[in-house]
């Protein structure tokens, strides 16, 4: 099975110091002797919607091999809150990404964690919703992450002890757990 994890510097890892972040540590998980998943962290640190908007495509399509199945999963939003990209902005790239993909392969959207500064954290909350919205007008699986992990304090600490936009490593791990129980179900029946 192929599984290509698009997003931001949250999908990357970026202050993971075991250097697997989320995706990382859920394919371990599933396929902890590495024969089963070939699986690609397209994390770029500080892309926005409208960057991976204009990237998504060319990095998948010199990845993906016929034959295979092949799931893409989706998690941005941060930076946009982070640099305070209009709402639109977000809503538009995000729908143009997710719209494109559906048609290509099956997709999953992750929302964007949390962030410490009250301001941006907002915004998470706002782009959240967004996405939720899109993903049910378009019939994309959605998964809030945002709002169980404002209410975790392990996160929250990970976070504080961090910078504030990535956890540090435990907090990674907290990440990867709730998505894996997401998205484990979209994987496995392809690994037996």
């Amino acid at each position: 099975m192929q599984l290509l994890f698009i997003g931001d510097s949250l999908t990357l890892g970026v202050n993971d110091a075991e250097k697997l972040s989320w995706p990382g540590r859920i394919c371990k998980e599933l396929d902890p002797q590495g024969t089963m998943i070939s699986a690609y962290n397209l994390g770029v640190r500080a892309s926005s919607t409208d960057h991976i908007e204009d990237r998504w495509k060319n990095e998948i399509e010199c990845r993906i091999l016929p034959d295979i199945p092949t799931l893409l999963i989706f998690c941005m939003g941060a930076p946009d809150a982070v640099k305070n990209i209009s709402l639109e902005q977000t809503r538009s790239s995000a729908e143009s990404i997710l719209r494109n993909a559906k048609d290509k392969h099956p997709v999953l959207l992750i929302t964007p964690p949390p962030i410490i500064d009250p301001e941006k954290d907002a915004r998470t909350q706002n782009i959240t919703a967004e996405f939720n919205k899109i993903c049910a007008k378009l019939d994309i699986t959605c998964l809030d992450i945002n709002s169980p992990l404002r209410d975790n304090p392990a996160y929250t600490n990970a976070l504080k002890e961090s910078d504030g936009v990535h956890p540090n490593a435990e907090g990674y791990g907290i990440m990867a757990e709730m998505i894996s129980k997401f998205i484990s179900p979209y994987i496995l029946p392809h690994l037996s």
